[in-house]
């Protein structure tokens, strides 16, 4: 079953265009689970097929979701020359959202993965599900339907992200597709 199969060979095809590059993942400010998640379970996706990547916020990390940064590179906004490296946000309906810190000294970004209709489409490739009810559970339909690896850590980060968007799957944005991908995560071994 493929869970995006109109958009996960755009994803699949945004990877390797990667391929050889550096990689900055692009949160958005004041960072919540689905910023954060998606932000770590992309750039170890992206890491997992030899892509050096980081993940870059302009605020720090919150302490309750600390937990989902430990074995992931993550810079904060102000500290990082963004010289030489390519940029995928995730979770930003639009480019300010990344912040001021970062959005005026990054390139255009190479990606935009969200769910937020409002979305303004700033990105070279544009991977946007309106539907989905968080970034993180997208990032997990793209990862199932083209083979990516999930270890532990990514599937928590994936599934962190989807549980605070959906606020524990009782926000009407949950639906059966939602619940779906969160059982396939924790086949995957979310904590």
């Amino acid at each position: 079953m493929a869970y995006y199969p109109e958009t996960s060979h755009h994803f699949k095809n945004l990877v390797e265009s990667l391929t050889g590059k550096k990689v900055a993942v692009v949160g958005h400010v004041r960072p919540d689970g689905d910023c954060i998640g998606s932000q770590v379970a992309l750039c170890r996706a992206l890491r997992s097929v030899d892509i050096e990547s980081v993940c870059v916020n302009q605020d720090g990390i919150p302490s309750t979701l600390q937990f989902l940064v430990e074995n992931t590179p993550f810079h904060r906004g102000a500290d990082f020359d963004f010289s030489g490296w390519e940029v995928v946000t995730v979770d930003c309906a639009d480019l300010k959202r990344s912040g001021g810190d970062v959005s005026t000294r990054m390139a255009k970004p190479a990606g935009n993965i969200d769910h937020h209709i409002s979305n303004t489409l700033y990105g070279e490739t544009n991977l946007i599900e309106g539907t989905s009810s968080a970034t993180g559970e997208i990032l997990a339909g793209f990862f199932l339907d083209c083979g990516y690896e999930i270890d532990s850590d990514t599937a928590n980060a994936l599934y962190v992200g989807i549980a605070t968007d959906t606020g524990q799957f009782r926000f009407p944005s949950t639906t059966r597709h939602t619940f779906e991908i969160a059982g396939k995560l924790i086949e995957q071994g979310v904590n």
